[in-house]
C-alpha cells in the first residue's frame, strides 16, 4: 500500500494546449506513488500519463480528460447489438473522422458464450442495448455529466385482464418480467423462451418511454430474436394470466431515474466521496481482488469542472509490471485526484489505445497480458475531440 500524499495540479477550463508540447501546469504525483512520470498533450483538453514505480513494479497509462474544455465520451459496443465482440482497436477506428476520436480504453465485463453480451448495462447515444444490471456504473448525462450511479429499467404491460410491471429491458430473466427489443440480438434461452410472447406493433414508437400499442402473440418457432419494432415480453407464470395470445396491450419502458446518454459497466466500487470503498477487499474472490492487469475510471470535480481519470494497469509480467490490487488502484486513483471510481474489465482485456498526432494511426500505448495481445471486448469506452452534447 502508498500513503495518499499526492498532490495535484488543477486544469483550467478550456485554455488551449499544443499538441506535442508539454502542458504549463506539470502533472505531479508523490515519488511514494510513482518514480516517473512521463506526459503527452493529445488534445486542448486530454493529456496522457505514463507512469511507472520500478520498485513494485508496476506501469500504468492515464488519460486525463477535461470534460470542460471540448471533450466528450461515448460507449462503443463490439457489435450493433448486445452479442459480439472486438478490440478496443476496431472499435475505435469504426468512429468517423468528424467524431474527433483521441482515445479509449475497454470497459465492462462480458460474457464468451454468447459471446460479448455484457454484465451491466450499455447505452450508446441513448439507445438501450444491454439493460441495467446490479452493479453500478458510469457513464454521461447532459443535466449530470459524468457519473458514477446506478440506473433501473422500469415499465408497464397492460391489457384488459390487468398489467405486468416490466422490471428488465433487454436483460432476459426466466424469473423477472421483461422487454426484449431488436438491440439485444442474442437467441433466447429455452425456459426463457417458452415464457415469452411476442409483440407486434399496431402503430411502431421509438425506443424511448413514449406509450405504443401492440398485439400480443404466442411465440413460434423461429421467434427467438426480435426484429424492427417488434417486442418479445418475457412473462413469470404467475402472471402469464395478465396478457394472452390476441390480447392489444399498452407498452410503456423507461430508465429510471434519469435516462443516460452513455453508460458502461463495472464491477467494484473504488472510490466514495474520495474515500476507498467499504467493500474493496471484499469485492469477488481473493485472485480477483489481487495482483491483475487493471482499467479503471474516476471522475474529479473542481466546482463546476469535471475531469474523467481512465486508467489501464499493466500486470502478469514479473519484472516489467505485476498489476494492482483492487484497493492500490483505489488509491491510484484517489491519488491523481479522484472523488469516485469504479474498476472495469481487467486481466488480458485490458487495454489503451491511442490515436497519433502525427500520424492518425492507433497504437496500443500498453502490454496486453494475454500471449496473443489485445483481446476482443465487448465494448469499450472512446474519448473523443469534440464538445460534450453535439
Amino acid at each position: 500500500m502508498w500513503p495518499i500524499l499526492a498532490a495535484l495540479s488543477v486544469l483550467t477550463a478550456c485554455r488551449p494546449l499544443v499538441p506535442g508540447r508539454a502542458p504549463s501546469e506539470p502533472f505531479v504525483v508523490s515519488p511514494t506513488v510513482a518514480d516517473t512520470i512521463d506526459t503527452e498533450v493529445l488534445s486542448s483538453a486530454v493529456r496522457l500519463h505514463r507512469l511507472v514505480n520500478v520498485k513494485a513494479p508496476w506501469r500504468a497509462w492515464v488519460l486525463d480528460v477535461n470534460m470542460s474544455a471540448c471533450a466528450s465520451v461515448q460507449a462503443l459496443k463490439g457489435e450493433r447489438t448486445a452479442v459480439g465482440r472486438n478490440t478496443t482497436s476496431v472499435l475505435l477506428s469504426r468512429l468517423p473522422a468528424s467524431s474527433h476520436p483521441i482515445a479509449a480504453v475497454n470497459a465492462d465485463f462480458f460474457l464468451f458464450a454468447p459471446p460479448g453480451v455484457l454484465t451491466n448495462a450499455h447505452i450508446e447515444r441513448g439507445t438501450v442495448i444491454a439493460g441495467p444490471g446490479p452493479n453500478v456504473l458510469l457513464g454521461y448525462d447532459a443535466q449530470r455529466g459524468l457519473f458514477i450511479d446506478s440506473v433501473r429499467a422500469r415499465g408497464a404491460v397492460t391489457s384488459p385482464r390487468g398489467t405486468v410491471d416490466v422490471l428488465n429491458w433487454n436483460r432476459p430473466a426466466a424469473n423477472r418480467a421483461g422487454l426484449v427489443d431488436a438491440q439485444w440480438g442474442v437467441p433466447l434461452d429455452t425456459v426463457v423462451r417458452t415464457r415469452a410472447m411476442r409483440l407486434d406493433p399496431v402503430v411502431p414508437v421509438r425506443q424511448d418511454s413514449s406509450v405504443g400499442r401492440y398485439v400480443a402473440r404466442a411465440v413460434r418457432a423461429g421467434d427467438t430474436l426480435v426484429f424492427g419494432d417488434t417486442l418479445l415480453l418475457v412473462v413469470p407464470p404467475a402472471l402469464r394470466a395478465r396478457v394472452v395470445a390476441g390480447d392489444t396491450v399498452a407498452v410503456q419502458r423507461r430508465i429510471t431515474p434519469f435516462w443516460p446518454r452513455e453508460t458502461v459497466g463495472g464491477r467494484g466500487v473504488l472510490l466514495i466521496d474520495s474515500v476507498v470503498g467499504a467493500d474493496v477487499d471484499k469485492e469477488g474472490n481473493a485472485g480477483f481482488r489481487g495482483l491483475n492487469p487493471r482499467t479503471a475510471a474516476g471522475i474529479a470535480r473542481v466546482g463546476t469542472s469535471q475531469r474523467l481519470l481512465l486508467a489501464v494497469i499493466d500486470g502478469r509480467q514479473p519484472g516489467y509490471s505485476v498489476g494492482m490490487t483492487l484497493r492500490q488502484t483505489a488509491e491510484l486513483l484517489q491519488s491523481l485526484g479522484a472523488q469516485r471510481a469504479i474498476n472495469l474489465d481487467g486481466g488480458g482485456s485490458s487495454a489503451m489505445i491511442v490515436r497519433d498526432n502525427a500520424t492518425g494511426a492507433l497504437r496500443v500505448r500498453n502490454k496486453p497480458s494475454d500471449p496473443t495481445g489485445e483481446r476482443a471486448v465487448g465494448n469499450a469506452l472512446a474519448v473523443l475531440g469534440v464538445c460534450a452534447g453535439r
